[in-house]
Parts: structure tokens; C-alpha cells; sequence
């Protein structure tokens, strides 16, 4: 296999959100890399270096915050949009999601895909180089975001079933804790993240914001934005959230994170 076959599919990779860490071990354990060969892979990929400052000023301003319904809470930056997908397109993405879920996995120092009992969903990637449909909705996102389109990772789709959650957790990495160096040194920090839910749920399965007191009801087809940042880039710790159980029937979502600065 040349190295610009395996160059084309480590940057398919790398501008989805997977983290050198992560990819590079892949490669060695799918395909047999060497520390020097990845080198060369990674060299042909062009990936730009991250920028020597970062202007989060321009987040607290992307389009979507003149388009869509603001939640009005002091400090953050928190948006619905209701009807963003309809109802074929929702029950297409549910269907897809249940023959494509793994388990869901948490951050680690070493980004290994841990599997852990903090979060029990189940989770579904959809990347748009792999499917018309899946490029249709990142594109649709990323055009009411007003957000280039490799700032943001590739979507991923979540479902829980009853009992299932996420506990409170944020996207944004902490800074200087070894996950942040694992996560961050491609395409820097979380900025926004866009949540689409795919169904109603009759009970349970909200999106709870403890720091807001909000709770977000589950709503088919409406997209739920926030910002994890201050205009200064320093993390909103406002934004701690946690993926309720649903009580019965599955609760299913699609997730895009959006990061500082482009690889390509």
C-alpha cells in the first residue's frame, strides 16, 4: 500500500477530530507503520501549524448568533433552531445510527477509546466522506454556523436507551491537563458544538445545563448550539451538561464540535 493511498486516508482521519495519538497508533496496528514512515505520511498530508494566536473574539459573533433563538443566560451563548431536519431525514439518520452504533467512549491521557460507565450510550460516526446524506446535513450545519467546515469534527451520532446517559461532563478540554495536549494539538481547543435531536422523547433523555438550571426537552429535528468558551478563549465552565436517562423508548442525537484552527 504507497504512502499516498495511506497520506489520503490519514488526512480523512485527521481533519474528522481523531487526534495524532490516536491515528498514528492506528496506522502502526492496521497497517504495519513505522515511527519514520508516519513521519513521511504526515509530511505529505501539508497539515498547517497551528496559528500563533487565536482570535475567539470572531466565536461570539459566527452567523448563527443572528439567525437562531438565543437562550438568554448572563455570559454564555446558548441557541435552538427548531425544524433544522425533518421528519424523513431524523427517521433515515435513526435507522443508519442502529446498524452502525459501538460503544460510546470517554476522553483519556492517551486517547485510547476508553470504554467507561460514566457514559453508557451508544454512539455512530457519520462522516461526510463517506456518504452524500451525512455531507448534505454537515454542510447544512456548518452553512447556519457560518463556521468553515474543516473547523469542525465529523458528526457523530448518539443513542440511548432507557436507563442510558452521559454524566455532567464539558467539551471543552481543560487547559494544560495531558488530555488537553493529546486533543488539542491538532485543530486546537472546542469552540461551539451543535446538538440535533432526532425523536421526541416522551420522558427523560433531556440535556441538563446544572450551572443554568436549564433543562432542554428532546424536540425532533431542532439543533442546540453553545459556545464552550469566553470571547478570551478561557473554558465556560457554565456549560457543564449531562445527557439525561431517557425513562422509555430510545433518545437518538447527532453531535458536531467545532475547533479554533483548520488542519487543511
Amino acid at each position: 500500500m504507497s504512502n499516498s493511498f495511506l497520506a489520503s486516508e490519514y488526512m480523512k482521519s485527521a481533519v474528522g477530530g481523531v487526534s495524532r495519538e490516536q491515528l498514528n497508533r492506528t496506522f502502526k496496528e492496521l497497517h504495519g507503520c513505522t515511527d519514520e514512515e508516519l513521519i513521511q505520511i504526515e509530511n505529505l498530508c501539508s497539515f498547517r501549524s497551528k496559528p500563533e494566536k487565536i482570535d475567539y473574539k470572531k466565536f461570539y459573533s459566527i452567523p448563527l448568533t443572528a439567525k437562531a433563538k438565543r437562550l438568554c443566560y448572563p455570559f454564555t451563548q446558548i441557541y435552538t433552531i427548531d425544524n433544522f431536519l425533518s421528519e424523513a431525514e431524523c427517521q433515515d439518520l435513526m435507522t443508519i445510527i442502529d446498524n452502525n452504533v459501538r460503544p460510546s467512549t470517554v476522553s483519556d491521557p492517551k486517547d485510547a477509546c476508553v470504554v467507561s460507565d460514566y457514559r453508557t450510550s451508544k454512539t455512530a460516526d457519520l462522516h461526510y466522506f463517506g456518504d452524500p446524506f451525512f455531507l448534505s446535513i454537515d454542510k447544512r450545519i456548518s452553512d447556519w454556523m457560518g463556521l468553515h467546515p474543516f473547523l469542525g469534527e465529523t458528526m457523530q451520532a448518539q443513542r440511548y436507551e432507557p436507563g442510558q446517559y452521559y454524566k455532567e461532563h464539558w467539551d471543552f478540554f481543560a487547559p494544560h491537563s495531558k488530555e488537553y495536549k493529546v486533543y488539542c494539538s491538532w485543530m486546537g481547543q472546542r469552540t461551539w458544538t451543535s446538538m440535533i435531536y432526532l425523536n421526541n422523547v416522551e420522558e427523560g433523555g433531556e440535556t441538563y445545563f446544572k450551572h443554568l438550571k436549564l433543562r432542554v426537552k428532546p424536540k425532533q429535528g431542532m439543533l442546540l448550539a453553545w459556545n464552550n468558551l469566553y470571547k478570551n478563549g478561557i473554558p465556560n465552565y457554565k456549560t457543564m451538561h449531562e445527557a439525561c436517562p431517557p425513562i422509555s423508548g430510545n433518545k437518538y442525537v447527532i453531535t458536531k464540535w467545532w475547533r479554533s484552527w483548520q488542519l487543511i
